[in-house]
């Protein structure tokens, strides 16, 4: 559980960080975001490393899925960003990978809280 938490809290700093560019029109790049990329995958090892149980094992696919699709949407916004189109402050407001991301990541804490693993789909 200590492993999960601890890369649900990496997936929210690079969340954090990536909208605070976003809102602030700050340069979006790769090099930049690389450094969560690579705290995140270092916790997703360890989480893995951390298997013990059936529910442990089920925990840990949706802490890789939750990876996934942060990757996918910092992608996303580096990509805009390389090809020069405009994004909105309030782009991850609407965009429905960043709620995907915010979901899963309360469906998870919610199970960190509980102490038990319960499957809702919101992280799939």
């Amino acid at each position: 559980m200590r492993a999960g938490i601890e890369q649900m809290t990496i997936i929210r700093e690079w969340r954090t960080a990536l909208a605070n560019a976003i809102q602030n029109g700050f340069p979006i790049t790769d090099d930049w975001l690389s450094a969560y990329r690579s705290q995140a995958t270092t916790a997703l090892r360890l989480s893995f490393v951390a298997i013990s149980t059936d529910s442990d094992r089920n925990a840990y696919r949706l802490l890789n899925s939750e990876f996934d699709n942060m990757k996918l949407l910092s992608n996303k916004y580096v990509a805009m960003r390389q090809s020069m189109q405009f994004i909105a402050p309030d782009s991850l407001a609407n965009d429905p990978l960043n709620q995907k991301v915010l979901e899963c990541a309360h469906s998870m804490a919610a199970m960190a809280a509980n102490g038990q693993f319960v499957e809702d789909g919101s992280c799939q």
